[in-house]
């Protein structure tokens, strides 16, 4: 191997800070054809490459899920489950401990990140000197790389060309020139709002650095790299979560550093704005929310004036009088379906009159005599179905009052007789099969149909969803299907004591497919870990989110714009797996098989390299074969990894550096407690994954709330979860929450209660922690509309 160093170094003296971050993207897509293998760029170097400014490529989606299947458990258990949930906490508390609160998100920082140190690497001595490698740490490192940004210190002096200059001597003839990839906003989101050097910088995290140049000239790629070397030998290289390898056994990160924090902020921040697609598969909804509506209207006439109308006598003229007339007789009915059927009606017409009966005597003062005539016809009858009629209470049999008529002279009165009194008797009389009650009108103004966003009732025995079922005072909206194609059916089984208030959002549901606009950056982006099910490749629980991106339109005005998405896959999905190169193939071990990030071109500008969007899926493999042991020919002692030395060779100690000295390791857990590390494989997986199977819990869904109102209504002022199933007994467990809106709170026996102080999408953690320890955790995720 011929190698050639060169060394160089440029100084900017009016660098305002010491930091820098790498955007990463596709190796070699559009202008970036440079970038080959042969100077570096791609495997087996690395997957991603650098992008210049202005190229990157982010995430937009709010809230992100993540689980791991049957093979990382098998071989991790539930404390490898509880590492990688570690991971992800500490990318979630970035986004929300801001100290201008959770909304900001990455915004909501100091302008310099002062909040975060620049170096967040610690030592565990005992797990270094047993040659352990931290799995959340070594998951961190992953996702911060499929966040966007790639390896700031490979890529802060990095080749554009290499050039053989005549007479093509390698390596005494070879040029290069060198490029940086690295770039220092100050801290600020975006550049431009103070005076700035240049961009670059050869920083990271207060390290300067400088390179040389590795020429190998003939052999596998790659034949020339630059290497990064720090000016300060005394300083803490790599110190970045995004360096490819910035750790190894013993090592363990406490948090992201800041200019990790400086390069995410910059992707994400609200001042970055890109043309981009919504993720695959989420549906933009036409219209924005802008609050609720109080649906049905007051009647000054009706009990407690709850906006009812009498249901008897709409129903009992409907049967005689058509459409157009019972519109006009109850103005706000709309009929739909109309069945006529002529049949025989009869009419009955009342008269009085005086008279003297026969055998009267001469004299007798004239009797009043009130006779029915009965005539017979052919009549219409209708059957009406209405549109936007829904009953509040609704009986079966109705009580009226009959009143029966009685006409003659007062008592006493002289003979003849002169003046006549009518007396009047009312009796109350049960008509059965005869429907009375009262009703509320549908409004009609709704731009996609009915759907109810809640209903606050009093005295409420059961509820049900999704029924178009009518039994006894059940309460049914008929179904109604908007533009989109979906269709709304609630149902309510009441008491004949119930009141009810219905709200309906004001929201256009007609949905079309995501198409490319210009959206800002997301700030914050929340991940939810779930559970995954190997079988079907979904998740237990299908997830539906409904979230507003933030949608600049062509005025360049900010317009919220929200989405549907349907999540039945885990957007990170990590496994285990031998990942041993096998027989045949060059000695050596890796470590993880992470699928590239989902880097999606197709809104990319025409002649550039960005910027673009990640989207989802991204399966994380770990490898899962074992301590290796090496050995040669000469030497079949098996070096264990716990004794490996890294200028050890074979065995024979010969002073050059072992270059399979990295692959001496295993997995395991550890902080800086005195705790000892946590060794895998771990068998304990099979009693979390039977308790997630086994388990169920209620409810299943959860009513929409409203901000300021008692949760979910002042009448229900609670919701109380349930666990059966697997080992669960009364007891033995408590529940907690993560992520639930401002106002809200969950006690540990699993009541829900409070009052929103924020509206919006939300998706909560349920967890349930058995008391006897035999589940680490069992975690459920709950969407909740605050309105």
């Amino acid at each position: 191997m011929k190698t050639i160093l060169l060394a160089g170094l440029v100084i900017f003296g009016l660098l305002r800070s010491a930091s820098a971050f790498t955007l990463a993207g596709p190796v070699a897509n559009g202008p970036d054809t440079w970038q080959v293998q042969n100077i570096g760029y791609g495997p087996p170097s690395d997957d991603v490459a650098p992008k210049n400014y202005g190229e990157g490529f982010r995430r937009n989606t709010p809230v992100m899920y993540y689980a791991c299947d049957a093979t990382f458990l098998q071989y991790f258990g539930a404390n490898g489950m509880a590492a990688v949930s570690s991971a992800f906490k500490i990318m979630n508390s970035v986004f929300t401990n801001n100290p201008t609160g959770l909304t900001n998100g990455l915004d909501g920082y100091s302008t310099n990140l002062t909040e975060f140190a620049f170096d967040t690497r610690h030592v565990n001595y005992q797990a270094q000197a047993s040659g352990i490698w931290d799995v959340k740490s070594f998951v961190l490192g992953i996702l911060v790389r499929q966040m966007g940004l790639a390896d700031p210190v490979q890529y802060d002096w990095t080749l554009h060309d290499r050039y053989a200059a005549p007479p093509g001597t390698c390596p005494i003839d070879m040029e290069y020139s060198v490029i940086m990839r690295n770039f220092d906003t100050g801290g600020y989101p975006v550049p431009g709002s103070q005076t700035i050097t240049s961009l670059y910088s050869p920083y990271v995290n207060n390290v300067l650095y400088y390179y040389y140049i590795l020429e190998f000239c003939t052999g596998p790629t790659v034949l020339a790299r630059p290497v990064p070397i720090t000016v300060d030998p005394t300083a803490n290289p790599d110190s970045s979560v995004a360096t490819q390898f910035g750790i190894t056994w013993g090592e363990y990160y406490t948090g992201l550093t800041r200019d990790d924090v400086m390069g995410l902020r910059y992707l994400l921040t609200s001042k970055t704005i890109n043309t981009e697609s919504p993720v695959p598969g989420a549906l933009v909804t036409a219209g924005t929310p802008t609050g609720s509506y109080t649906a049905f209207p007051s009647n000054t006439n009706s009990p407690s004036n709850l906006g009812t109308f009498d249901l008897g006598a709409l129903l009992s003229s409907a049967y005689t009088n058509d459409p157009v007339t019972l519109e006009a007789l109850f103005p706000g009915v709309l009929v739909g379906n109309t069945i006529t059927n002529v049949g025989l009606i009869t009419n009955f017409t009342v008269f009085a009159y005086f008279t003297n009966f026969p055998g009267s005597a001469l004299g007798s003062p004239p009797t009043l005599v009130v006779a029915t005539n009965t005539s017979f016809g052919i009549g219409t009858n209708y059957t009406e179905t209405f549109l936007n009629v829904i009953t509040n209470h609704y009986y079966s049999n109705t009580v009226v009052t009959l009143q029966t008529v009685t006409v003659g002279p007062p008592p006493g009165s002289a003979v003849p007789v002169t003046t006549i009194q009518t007396n009047i008797t009312s009796t109350k009389v049960t008509l059965k099969g005869v429907p009375s009650g009262d009703y509320y009108f549908i409004p009609t103004n709704m731009p996609c149909g009915l759907e109810i966003a809640n209903v606050l009732l009093t005295n409420v025995i059961s509820q049900t969803n999704l029924s178009s079922s009518f039994f006894g005072t059940n309460i049914t909206v008929a179904t109604t299907t908007n533009s989109a194609g979906i269709s709304f059916t609630y149902a309510q089984t009441v008491s004949k004591y119930t009141n009810y208030v219905f709200r309906i959002p004001i929201l256009s549901c007609s949905q079309t497919t995501n198409s490319p606009g210009l959206y800002r950056g997301i700030q914050k982006i929340s991940f939810v870990e779930t559970y995954y099910d190997d079988y079907i490749g979904t998740f237990y629980q299908p997830i539906t989110n409904t979230y507003t991106a933030p949608f600049v339109n062509t005025n360049g005005q900010y317009q919220p714009q929200t989405l549907v998405r349907v999540v039945t896959t885990p957007d990170f999905l990590f496994q285990s797996a031998d990942l041993s190169p096998g027989a045949g193939a060059p000695v050596g071990r890796t470590v993880d098989q992470v699928s590239i990030p989902n880097f999606d071109t197709i809104d990319v500008p025409t002649n550039s390299a960005g910027p673009g969007t990640i989207n989802p899926q991204t399966i994380i493999s770990l490898d899962r074969v074992g301590p290796l042991l090496f050995n040669n020919f000469f030497e079949l002692t098996g070096t264990n990894y716990f004794s490996e030395s890294p200028v050890d060779s074979g065995g024979i100690d010969n002073g050059a550096v072992d270059t399979l000295y990295d692959l001496y390791f295993v997995w395991g857990s550890f902080d800086g407690t005195t705790n000892p590390p946590i060794v895998y494989p771990d068998g304990a997986s099979i009693d979390t994954l039977e308790g997630l199977i086994q388990i169920q819990i209620s409810p299943l869904t959860l009513p929409n709330g409203h901000v300021n109102e008692i949760y979910p209504t002042t009448n229900a002022p609670a919701i109380t979860f349930t666990a059966s199933g697997g080992t669960v007994t009364a007891g033995s467990y408590s529940w907690s929450a993560t992520g639930l809106p401002g106002g809200l709170n969950l006690s540990p026996g699993g009541t829900l209660s409070g009052t929103p102080t924020q509206a919006g999408s939300f998706v909560f953690q349920l967890t349930l922690t058995n008391t006897n320890n035999q589940y680490q955790a069992v975690n459920w995720n709950y969407p909740l509309i605050i309105q």
